[in-house]
C-alpha cells in the first residue's frame, strides 16, 4: 500500500525530504495552497529527481460550491495567478449536463499540461444522501470523466473524485445501490480518489462515529473488487483498515486539516487557529500522541516504533522534534502499519488488525494502571469502536 503526501499550506521541505528518505511514494497536491506556476515548477522538479514518484493534483473543484460565500478561504484557487477552471458554482448550475462537461474538460485539460502521473477528475461532495440531487450531479461527473479524459490525454490514468460526507453513509441500502451504479458505468475511470468529508468543525484524530469507517471500507472493497485502483485522501491512521479492505494508496499531510477531509478549510474563519503541537505516531498504540506524552511513556512502556525517525525525538530535548520532522515520522509509521495488510487476503488482514488492536488495548490499560492519564485525542477510546467497525465491514462484505 502506497503512502502519499497530502499537500497543503506550509509545505516547506517536507515533501522533498519525504521522497528523498523513501517515506512516501508521491504527492497529491492541493490547488488551494499552491499557485499554478509554482505547481508546474514543483512537479517538473519532482519528476526530474524522482521519476517513479506518484504526482497528482486534487483540483479541489468541490470548493466551487463555497466560493460565493463572503470571506471564503480559497487561496490560489481564485485571484491573481489562480486556476483557470475555478469559479463559483451553484447547485442549479451543475444540474445542467453541458456545465458538467465543460467543467470536466477545463479541469482535465489544465492538468494535462503538467508533469503528473495521472489525472484527478472534479466532483462535488455528496453531503446528505445518495438519493439526492447532489448524488445525481456527482454521478454525471463520474459517468462522463473518462470520455473527456480520452479527448484530453488518453494515455494517463484517470481517477474520478468520489467525495462523500459521513452523514450520507447513514443509509446502507442507498450506499450499496450507488456503488452498484458507479461500478457499471459504460466508460469507467481507471480508479477513484475517495474523500470522506467530516462536516463538523472539530477535526478528530480518527473517525469514531458508528457505521462510518465500515462503510468507507466497503467503498474501497467494492471498487477494488470491480477492478478499480483506489486512492484514499486524508486517511492518516486509518491506513491499515482501509488497506485491509483493498485500498491501493492512502494520503496524509502535516496538519489536522490534511489528515481529515472537511470543507470547513474553505469556509470563512470561525475561530483562531492554534499552533500545532508536535506529535509522535505510535505503531504499538495505533495512534499519535503528543511529544510530551511520548517523553513520559517511552522509558516505561513499549510505545516506540524502533524506526529511523525515532532519532528525531531526542529525550535530551524533551522528546520534541525539530520543525517538520514529526511529519516525516508520521509517514514512516503509516508505512510500518502496512505490515497489517496482506494483499488480496482481506480475512487475514482483518485478523492482523484485530490482533494489533488487542495489543494496543492492553498497552493502554497498562498505561492507565500505572496512573498516567492520556489526553482525549491520545487515549485508547478509539479501539472498541474500530474493532466494531471491522466486524461491521466483514458483515457488509459478506466475508
Amino acid at each position: 500500500m502506497e503512502i502519499l503526501a497530502q499537500h497543503g499550506f506550509g509545505m516547506g521541505q517536507r515533501i522533498e525530504r519525504g521522497l528523498n528518505e523513501g517515506l512516501i511514494s508521491g504527492t497529491i497536491f492541493g490547488a488551494k495552497d499552491i499557485t499554478p506556476s509554482k505547481l508546474a515548477e514543483t512537479l517538473a522538479k519532482i519528476a526530474d529527481e524522482h521519476p517513479r514518484s506518484v504526482r497528482l493534483l486534487d483540483p479541489q473543484f468541490y470548493a466551487t460550491m463555497i466560493a460565493a460565500k463572503p470571506g471564503s478561504r480559497l487561496g490560489s484557487l481564485m485571484g491573481e495567478d489562480s486556476y483557470p477552471y475555478f469559479e463559483a458554482r451553484r447547485r442549479r448550475d451543475l444540474e445542467l449536463p453541458k456545465r458538467v462537461m465543460d467543467d470536466l474538460e477545463s479541469v482535465l485539460r489544465f492538468q494535462a499540461d503538467l508533469e503528473v502521473t495521472g489525472l484527478i477528475a472534479p466532483n462535488i461532495v455528496i453531503q446528505r444522501s445518495f438519493d439526492s440531487v447532489e448524488a445525481t450531479i456527482s454521478k454525471n461527473f463520474l459517468r462522463n470523466a473518462a470520455r473527456v479524459r480520452n479527448e484530453v490525454r488518453k494515455e494517463l490514468p484517470l481517477y474520478a473524485t468520489l467525495a462523500v460526507s459521513s452523514a450520507a453513509l447513514n443509509d446502507r441500502i442507498e450506499l450499496q445501490n450507488f456503488l452498484q451504479e458507479i461500478t457499471e458505468i459504460d466508460e469507467p475511470p481507471d480508479g477513484f480518489y475517495l474523500l470522506l468529508e467530516k462536516p463538523d468543525s472539530t477535526i478528530p484524530a480518527t473517525l469514531t462515529e458508528p457505521d462510518v469507517l465500515s462503510r468507507w471500507m466497503l467503498m474501497n472493497h467494492t471498487l477494488k473488487l470491480n477492478g478499480f485502483r483506489v486512492i484514499n485522501g486524508y486517511a492518516d491512521v486509518l491506513a491499515p483498515y482501509l488497506g485491509a479492505a483493498g485500498a491501493d494508496s492512502i494520503a496524509s499531510g502535516w496538519f489536522n486539516t490534511l489528515k481529515t477531509f472537511s470543507l470547513k478549510k474553505f469556509e470563512p474563519v470561525s475561530d483562531f487557529a492554534r499552533r500545532p503541537v508536535a506529535r509522535y505516531t505510535s505503531r504499538p498504540l495505533l495512534k499519535s500522541i503528543r511529544h510530551t506524552e511520548l517523553h513520559d511513556l517511552r522509558d516505561r512502556f513499549p510505545v516506540m516504533n524502533h524506526l529511523p525517525c525515532d532519532d528525531y525525538y531526542d529525550p535530551e530535548n524533551g522528546s520534541a522534534p525539530e520543525a517538520m520532522e514529526d511529519t516525516l515520522q508520521n509517514w514512516e509509521c503509516l508505512g510500518a502499519m502496512s505490515d497489517l495488510v496482506i494483499p488480496s487476503d482481506i480475512p487475514a488482514s482483518l485478523d492482523l488488525c484485530r490482533q494489533a488492536l488487542d495489543d494496543a488495548e492492553e498497552l493502554f490499560v497498562n498505561i492507565g494502571d500505572y496512573g498516567l492519564t492520556m489526553r482525549d485525542r491520545s487515549s485508547g477510546a478509539h479501539i472498541d469502536m474500530i474493532r466494531e467497525e471491522l466486524s461491521a465491514f466483514a458483515d457488509l462484505a459478506e466475508l
